[in-house]
């Protein structure tokens, strides 16, 4: 809560989420649970992916928390507190997006 990322977050759920954080709690978003990380916490797994020789001829996958994220079962989604949806692995729905993004920027 002290980088600003949730300045557009709804107040009251910002309150509650800061509670359960008081709490030792889990609180959740949408129905999802959610936890706090500290400002390195949150950069580690983007500095991770920038950064490491390991990862240099990787592409197309989603990390978290330093690890490359479980795929999701389809119920999952908006439940689990980590992991990719399996839509957003879709090559196909990639080239759709891809397409739409080369048209919305040619236009």
């Amino acid at each position: 809560m002290s980088t600003n990322l949730s300045r557009h977050m709804d107040p009251d759920q910002a309150a509650q989420l800061r509670a359960a954080e008081a709490a030792g709690e889990l609180g959740s978003i949408q129905g999802a649970p959610f936890r706090f990380k500290t400002i390195a916490q949150g950069a580690a797994t983007s500095v991770l992916v920038a950064t490491s020789p390991q990862l240099e001829s990787i592409g197309g996958r989603y990390f978290e928390d330093n690890n490359e994220a479980e795929k999701l079962t389809p119920e999952a989604v908006g439940t689990s507190p980590g992991g990719v949806a399996p839509y957003a692995l879709d090559p196909d729905a990639a080239d759709r997006l891809w397409e739409l993004s080369l048209a919305a920027v040619r236009a």
